[in-house]
């Protein structure tokens, strides 16, 4: 960006004017072509390693958070590690500024917690965590109920903190692929991308769905 550097220090006397509103305005345009700038270059392969991190924190700056938490999963597939190391806290630290709901190692039909205790808890001023990081696997029921639940769960910001999910979630997509598929775990994959608001994946989703069963898949 090629704004003016003393415009920007705010620690000179004077080097913001009064009225702020077109410098916030160029700068905000600036940032925005640069971000789009940043996603051609990372859907052609050509993006550098420290360009991953500019994005993430472009998105984080523009209260992209749907973009930054895509953004985040990707780079953690990539190159195995953080998108943010200093970003990144492990499950104890999360537990201490949550209410904190334990999945169990297998979901059933009747193992996960009440939806309406989960929705007090993250209308509360800590929020909610569900934690899967010990969950490895769900029958039948259990892949039902597990979506039902997701279906009952605020979308906004006070949707609960779900570490482990992601990685639950992306053994079922290998799984959708493969002969061992089911009605349920696809049912299950398109209301946890409701759960995450991210429409794009919705709708990659949607054709594989249609293309596999040759019928029209679920709405959003």
């Amino acid at each position: 960006m090629n704004t003016n550097k003393l415009a920007l220090d705010f620690t000179v006397a004077g080097s913001l004017p009064p009225d702020s509103t077109e410098l916030i305005k160029h700068i905000t345009s600036e940032i925005e072509s640069d971000i789009r700038t940043l996603e051609h270059a990372l859907e052609n392969g050509s993006m550098m390693e420290t360009g991953w991190r500019l994005l993430a924190a472009f998105y984080l700056g523009t209260n992209r958070a749907n973009d930054f938490d895509t953004l985040k999963q990707r780079y953690k597939d990539n190159f195995d590690a953080p998108i943010f190391t200093e970003l990144h806290q492990d499950h104890s630290s999360l537990k201490s500024f949550r209410i904190v709901f334990e999945i169990l190692q297998k979901i059933t039909h009747d193992s996960l917690p009440d939806a309406t205790t989960v929705c007090k808890a993250c209308d509360s001023p800590t929020g909610a965590l569900l934690d899967f990081s010990n969950v490895r696997g769900a029958d039948a029921n259990g892949l039902k109920a597990l979506t039902e639940f997701l279906s009952q769960l605020p979308r906004d910001h006070t949707r609960p903190e779900t570490p482990g999910l992601d990685r639950f979630i992306s053994r079922l997509e290998k799984t959708a692929d493969s002969n061992e598929s089911t009605e349920d775990i696809w049912n299950l994959l398109f209301e946890y991308q409701r759960f995450c608001n991210d429409t794009h994946i919705f709708d990659e989703l949607s054709i594989k769905y249609a293309v596999r069963f040759g019928i029209s898949p679920p709405v959003w």
